[in-house]
């Protein structure tokens, strides 16, 4: 194993301490009533996990997005209830790409898909105006980083949230979800955007984010899957024991070893840079797949009990039927996907699967 991947394996372990530590069902149940995890959020930003992947110059740890990825997918496991995707993926990356502070705190990016937010100078000061929907996270966030147009192009800009009209919204797993309207705010920072920022790399990376999250809950659901299938008796054996029983788990393990690889190997790409759309949208549409499958198993391994609040399979499953949804469902990105084949024409259809 060379040292990159020793380095990585090590704060996988870290992560999961922490999140072992933190995250347990009284938090999960305590997060649908109050949003997320303040308690939890404060240990990731002493661990700096946040920062994984901030540049030095940034103040973070200067790791490689593979490093986050992987951090994210241990997010998922423990479904944690906290904005670290939008965090590090999405809202640090913005501002430390386009050479604005990085403030602590939670951080809330857009606009995750409809939406237009724009930008106009007042002497030294930028004005924002617009309307989002369903941002994740906005109410609990610090700050709000979102891709504005301005007369020159697109510049990323850094908003207090109290500044903003809320509407608090959630998803199926009861995660924030919220409109936002700005009415001529006054930025707390902006800048031009940074070459690599775009709504396209935006809505790529939340993709991606969710993909990761999704192999982590995936992990998570087997895990759940597996153990009840050793633990409960029926008919005088356990159940695991039965056929059936064992072809689904092993159908669910395939899935979830799919999902992972897809995840995982859309983040490396991202890290290389380049033309992502292939390697992020198969990722989407795999994971997102995986999910579909793999919670039809889980529920129908566990029975009645799966669904009960006090049994931990439901925010697991919850989260990936709502995560499957955001920033574009298998649908949209299978139909992405077709365009970009097409686009590119037949004699590059097994190049591109090959090379990527």
């Amino acid at each position: 194993m060379n040292a990159p991947n020793d380095i990585r394996l090590m704060l996988v372990e870290s992560a999961t301490r922490l999140f072992n530590d933190h995250v347990d069902q009284k938090v999960l149940e305590a997060a649908k009533r109050d949003g997320w995890s303040d308690t939890l959020w404060h240990a990731l930003e002493q661990a700096e996990l946040p920062r994984v992947s901030l540049p030095e110059e940034a103040g973070g740890a200067g790791g490689t997005l593979s490093d986050l990825a992987a951090v994210l997918q241990v997010a998922g496991r423990f479904s944690a209830p906290v904005p670290l995707a939008e965090t590090a993926m999405l809202g640090g990356w913005m501002l430390a790409a386009s050479g604005l502070p990085v403030p602590r705190g939670p951080l809330a990016a857009g606009p995750v898909r409809d939406g237009i937010v724009s930008a106009r100078r007042d002497g030294s000061r930028w004005i924002i105006s617009g309307t989002l929907a369903r941002v994740p996270w906005a109410r609990m966030a610090k700050r709000l980083v979102l891709l504005a147009q301005g007369e020159g192009g697109g510049a990323v800009v850094s908003v207090d949230p109290a500044r903003c009209a809320i509407r608090p919204g959630h998803n199926l797993a009861l995660e924030p979800r919220d409109d936002v309207i700005l009415d001529n705010v006054v930025a707390e920072d902006a800048a031009p955007a940074g070459a690599s920022v775009t709504r396209t790399a935006l809505r790529l990376r939340g993709a991606l984010a969710r993909s990761l999250l999704m192999a982590g809950a995936l992990e998570r659901a087997l895990e759940h899957s597996v153990r009840h299938a050793q633990e409960r008796v029926q008919f005088g054996r356990k159940i695991g024991q039965f056929q059936a029983i064992q072809q689904e788990l092993a159908r669910f393990a395939g899935e979830v070893a799919a999902a992972v690889a897809a995840a995982m190997s859309a983040a490396g790409a991202v890290e290389r840079g380049g033309d992502v759309t292939l390697a992020v949208a198969s990722a989407k549409i795999r994971t997102a797949e995986a999910a579909r499958e793999g919670a039809l198993i889980a529920h129908q391994v566990h029975g009645a009990i799966g669904v009960t609040d006090e049994y931990a399979l439901h925010h697991s499953t919850l989260r990936l039927w709502a995560w499957r949804e955001e920033f574009g469902n298998e649908a949209e990105w299978a139909m992405a996907l077709g365009r970009l084949m097409h686009k590119r024409g037949a004699d590059q259809l097994w190049p591109a699967l090959t090379t990527n």
